[in-house]
């Protein structure tokens, strides 16, 4: 019996290596297929496929960074947002955290401050996010900058330099 369990284990970490060395490959050759100029679909459903086969591999959520960032730079934002917000929420730490850095800078470049800022200061609040506090804090400083809003941005701003372990979002 004990034999037994040990060739069902071995079987399910071999497939496993074997997923995970495939997804590997695929996202290797979806990123050499992204530096050919004029290579853009192609790009698109290697991408796509590549979530779609490997789904859940760490291979696939980084093929939603690469495709977010590539239908971002082609004006898909609508589309580059959806993978960013799904990666944000669902995706591996280091990834979810870039995901949401991009999500900060495509509502800045929207013109949507107002709501970037509420979201900053829900992510502060409720601690629901993969960036650290104070990069969340920076933003929300540099997003109520802009939107002239100087006096609460100097606040966090000097809260973080007095309180720089501890830091919390000060009304």
């Amino acid at each position: 019996m004990l034999v037994l369990l040990v060739l069902v284990a071995g079987g399910l970490l071999t497939s496993r290596l074997v997923r995970d060395s495939s997804a590997e490959a695929a996202l290797n050759d979806a990123l050499v297929t992204s530096r050919i100029p004029g290579r853009t679909e192609e790009t698109r459903r290697r991408f796509e496929r590549l979530i779609e086969d490997y789904g859940g591999s760490r291979a696939a959520w980084a093929a939603h960074g690469h495709l977010a960032a590539l239908e971002a730079a082609n004006h898909r934002v609508a589309e580059a947002r959806a993978l960013w917000e799904r990666l944000a929420e669902d995706g591996p730490a280091v990834l979810a955290a870039d995901a949401e850095m991009s999500l900060i800078h495509l509502d800045r470049e929207e013109g949507r401050l107002d709501e970037l800022a509420d979201r900053l200061e829900d992510l502060i609040e409720g601690g629901d996010s993969s960036l650290p506090e104070d990069v969340l804090l920076f933003e929300l400083a540099e997003t109520l900058e802009q939107l002239g809003r100087y006096d609460e941005a100097r606040r966090i701003k000097r809260f973080e330099e007095v309180v720089p372990d501890r830091p919390r979002v000060q009304r």
